[in-house]
């Protein structure tokens, strides 16, 4: 049975870009094999779905009511520039984050929460290119180099690594009370 994992860089709203980036874990070596914009919460459900997703990374935070959590003040300690979910401009992506995991956990996928910038300065990477390299994620898909200018685009394939080292075991978890945000522990030097 093949097994995939996937990230999710979720826009606030669905007429924006929603970066997506499905990894498969084959045999020989993990490979991605998609890199895209999604709009709509039904073309994200049907995506993941579609593509037998295991295990979900989304860029959002992911709480029924947002509001300044435990977990959010702890990221901020450590040094990762976060927004937290009370701030005006992300209230609407956290309810659209819960919206959608919540369908999707209700669908048995595993879904978790990262934030890709905070991931790429604990993994000690410079680019989404670089981490792939690290990890010895193939890329099967074309056009890579130029998709990845694309903010959503390039944070979703963090994302998606996060996902897939949380399979593997190289992701780190940062918890507290009323959450967990999975980021990547130190792979390579800056």
């Amino acid at each position: 049975m093949r097994q995939a994992v996937a990230g999710l860089d979720l826009a606030a709203s669905p007429k924006r870009c929603s970066g997506y980036t499905l990894i498969v874990l084959t045999e020989r070596h993990p490979l991605l094999t998609k890199i895209k914009c999604l709009g709509t919460d039904e073309s994200i459900i049907n995506e993941v779905l579609e593509d037998r997703v295991r295990v979900i990374a989304i860029d959002a935070p992911l709480i029924r009511s947002p509001k300044m959590r435990d977990v959010d003040r702890l990221l901020i300690k450590y040094g990762f520039r976060v927004f937290p979910p009370n701030f005006k401009w992300m209230r609407d992506l956290s309810v659209r984050g819960w919206k959608i995991a919540e369908k999707l956990r209700s669908l048995s996928i595993e879904v978790i929460e990262t934030h890709p910038r905070s991931a790429l300065l604990k993994a000690g990477v410079n680019s989404c290119g670089d981490l792939l390299e690290l990890l010895g994620i193939k890329i099967g898909v074309e056009d890579f180099t130029s998709r990845v200018m694309v903010k959503d685009l390039s944070d979703s394939v963090v994302a998606a690594v996060v996902a897939y080292c949380y399979v593997k075991g190289c992701s780190e978890a940062v918890s507290a009370g009323d959450g967990t945000v999975y980021i990547l522990r130190k792979l390579g030097n800056i």
